[in-house]
């Protein structure tokens, strides 16, 4: 009887083929294009970080205090409380900055803005030849960076400093009246 049970005639009718294999390969890499985000989901933080996601994002972070994420985040993002943002998000009248010369953006405040010319010292300090660059003083890997690059850190502390001399991003929102 056991010999009956394994006969021919008790084998699977259809023996699995690898093309299952491919099938469920095929099906799993047009998941993960559903999965990726849109291409301008994120523009301005690639912009800014050109080997974004990567390793470097999180040891950027990590060596880093709450506060001090806090600011380098809003910066990285374009998210921050200048006007540029807050009109986009209708959140203020206008974008321009208080200096009055151009729209209140990351770069122009980190960079152009003649109200904190005197608090940038530090963050000229730190290098010549890249004064200007977003992606240096954020951290970020520009296209012309090589492969073997590395966030200074130096930098990314200046701008921090920079950020909170200034508190131009730490505005708390206005308290309301006491509630009762």
């Amino acid at each position: 009887e056991a010999q009956k049970a394994t006969g021919t005639e008790h084998l699977p009718e259809k023996q699995p083929s690898q093309a299952r294999s491919t099938a469920i390969r095929l099906a799993l890499a047009e998941r993960q294009l559903e999965w990726t985000l849109p291409e301008n989901v994120g523009k301005y933080s690639k912009a800014v970080d050109s080997a974004l996601p990567g390793k470097h994002t999180r040891s950027l972070y990590d060596r880093l205090n709450r506060k001090e994420a806090k600011i380098l985040a809003q910066l990285r993002t374009g998210m921050t409380g200048l006007n540029s943002y807050l009109n986009r998000i209708g959140a203020a009248d206008s974008d321009l900055c208080a200096c009055g010369q151009a729209s209140e953006t990351v770069e122009h405040f980190l960079f152009r803005c003649t109200k904190w010319t005197a608090m940038r010292e530090g963050m000229n300090q730190c290098t010549e030849s890249r004064r200007g660059n977003l992606s240096f003083f954020l951290g970020g890997k520009s296209r012309s960076d090589p492969d073997r690059w590395q966030p200074d850190m130096k930098a990314v502390q200046a701008v921090i400093k920079y950020a909170i001399a200034t508190g131009r991003l730490e505005q708390e929102p206005e308290a309301g009246p006491p509630s009762t």
